[in-house]
């Protein structure tokens, strides 16, 4: 069993973290940025209040079970029938960097729940921000592979208005990433099967 948040990083990790590269386009001369959105619907198939287990199944046919922890404060109006909607957006900017610069990273994030009186709702959103290096440049497809201090690998493409052919492995770029997730529960018109308790 996993966790709820893990509904949402499953569902839509072909969104997010998929093969596809962020596509970037220029902003002004040494910064780029781009965003992608997702919209991800799961139908729940069925509730065990006494063990917090949620059963949905996704938009490809897939059912799943998923543990929910006790930060879902508001599992007992989610019945068999209703639909979670999952809204993922993902931002990127990244600012070109004189060759001696340096900038402190840094990060900040966010949650909220929706009103008592709307079904079960919330959102929450993180940015963060810090120096990555030019791992590899493929000028034919535009490619730009990208490593985080942390020394994870990640893909961009290039816009065309973009001067690719400055860009070279070993470059520091100055990067800002935002990422926010809108969870909601739209209720079924009709009476599901009745809940486990």
């Amino acid at each position: 069993m996993k966790y709820l948040a893990a509904l949402a990083v499953l569902a839509l990790a072909p969104a997010a973290r998929g093969s596809e590269p962020l596509e970037m386009k220029k902003t002004q001369p040494g910064q780029a940025k781009g965003e992608r959105t997702a919209t991800v619907k799961v139908k729940v198939k069925a509730v065990d209040l006494t063990k917090r287990i949620l059963t949905v199944q996704g938009q490809d046919g897939t059912v799943q079970a998923f543990k929910v922890g006790p930060e879902v404060e508001r599992l007992d109006e989610i019945a068999p029938g209703d639909t979670i909607v999952l809204k993922y957006k993902q931002g990127l900017m990244l600012q070109v960097m004189a060759p001696q610069e340096e900038r402190q990273p840094a990060g900040a994030a966010t949650a909220v729940q929706g009103r008592p009186d709307i079904p079960p709702s919330g959102a929450m959103a993180a940015t963060v921000s810090g120096t990555v290096t030019v791992a590899a440049v493929d000028q034919k497809s535009r490619i730009v592979v990208l490593q985080t201090e942390a020394g994870d690998l990640f893909k961009v493409k290039a816009d065309p208005q973009i001067q690719l052919e400055k860009l070279k492995a070993g470059d520091k770029l100055f990067g800002t990433y935002t990422q926010s997730l809108a969870v909601s529960v739209q209720k079924a018109s009709s009476v599901g099967p009745a809940k486990t308790n």
